[in-house]
């Protein structure tokens, strides 16, 4: 009897430690978070049915002191403005989901997107981060908030666009050095949270710029044991419409199939339109045009969630902002459901329409507080949040 008890105990603990992942029977809708994130934003993101939010934890928004020693206890770290953002979120009952992102200044050369090279002290430093984070703000953590019903963060996502040169390690695209990140990332964040669920970085589907999605998860399951150290893939299948959108998701799990993975969960973790821009742009659009394709592509990824294995869908993004270089009119500073000025466009009240949230939208406030999340001054940010990346174009 004692030993069938041990026996029992110890599937039940086996259990617990599988990572809940967010699957076709849990449909989740959410929204990027973008570059400006004020106090009245998520009440408003409720209001509209968000039901998750992603959103970057920036390692250079948080480590104001680099490691003097070999311990992690010698990093200091500010978590004011994330401790502002993970209480608010779990207030309004919207599950946070964080990206590892953002690079100090003494990484690659200076450049916030490159994570840190495998092997280097950098990523001695970049693993006490993630270990601080999900410490912190993860299962069991130390911030009070996180017994609020949207918290504790239980999902991670592993940087951003990583398929990309901009975002890879010294701008080289590498699935194996990806992977290598990804394992010693996924230690650091099991060591606190064994049941976490590991998210892929988003990888843009189509690129002129890097490696094809799928080529690229190719290399990537080349990686030994990779596949225990992932829960999920994810994408952003940028596209002209619906259709393509489509056409993304086939090719994505043909992919999955061929090499032994059919069963793997698909995550959107970003996906939208513009409603301005560069003229001649796929993705620009009137703001009527840009709420008649989200409505289309949103529907046609939850009525396909079964067959093509989709979890969420993070809209991108949830308001539009400044741009990113100084006369250059990026398409993806339009893509918001709501104008810089806080108005709703009508892409909200079609959004709210296709999540059963409120509608119609109510403007947003002016910010009556600072930033839910930043950075301390002299870090890459112009309010509201670090910039979050812009898509792949």
């Amino acid at each position: 009897m004692v030993g069938a008890l041990a026996l029992l105990a110890l599937a039940s603990s086996l259990i617990l430690a599988i990572p809940a992942v967010a699957g076709v029977a849990d449909f989740r809708a959410g929204v990027v978070g973008g570059r400006t994130l004020g106090t009245n934003d998520l009440p408003r993101m409720r209001e509209a049915g968000v039901r998750t939010l992603r959103v970057t934890f920036n390692w250079n928004g948080v480590e104001t002191q680099r490691r003097t020693g070999p311990s992690c206890s010698t990093a200091t770290y500010d978590f004011t403005r994330y401790d502002a953002l993970v209480a608010e979120a779990g207030r309004q009952g919207i599950k946070l989901l964080p990206v590892f992102f953002a690079s100090p200044s003494y990484v690659g050369g200076g450049d916030l997107s490159n994570m840190p090279r495998t092997g280097t002290p950098e990523m001695a430093d970049y693993n006490c981060y993630v270990r601080a984070l999900v410490r912190r703000y993860g299962r069991g953590g130390i911030f009070p908030a996180t017994n609020v019903p949207a918290q504790p963060i239980t999902e991670w996502q592993v940087w951003n666009e990583e398929n990309l040169p901009n975002y890879a390690a010294g701008q080289r695209v590498s699935p194996a050095e990806y992977g290598r990140f990804l394992k010693q990332t996924t230690a650091g964040v099991r060591s606190i949270d064994s049941a976490a669920t590991i998210v892929l970085g988003g990888m843009p589907e189509r690129t002129s710029r890097g490696m094809n999605a799928e080529k690229y998860l190719r290399g990537l399951y080349r990686v030994k044991k990779i596949r225990s150290k992932f829960d999920v893939v994810a994408l952003h299948p940028y596209a002209e419409n619906a259709r393509g959108v489509k056409g993304a998701l086939i090719r994505m799990r043909d992919m999955l199939r061929s090499v032994g993975d059919r069963r793997r969960v698909l995550w959107l973790t970003e996906v939208g339109y513009a409603s301005s821009g560069p003229k001649g742009h796929f993705l620009v659009n009137t703001e009527q045009g840009q709420a008649k394709k989200l409505t289309a592509t949103l529907q046609l990824i939850r009525s396909n969630r079964k067959r093509y294995k989709v979890g969420t869908v993070h809209w991108y993004s949830w308001r539009d902002t400044a741009a990113y270089s100084e006369g250059r009119p990026e398409w993806f500073v339009y893509a918001g459901l709501y104008r810089a000025n806080g108005t709703p466009k009508p892409a909200c009240n079609a959004y709210a329409r296709f999540t059963g949230g409120r509608r119609p939208c109510r403007v947003i406030p002016p910010p009556t507080s600072e930033p839910l999340a930043g950075s301390p001054s002299g870090v890459q940010a112009q309010g509201g949040i670090l910039p979050s990346p812009p898509p792949a174009e």
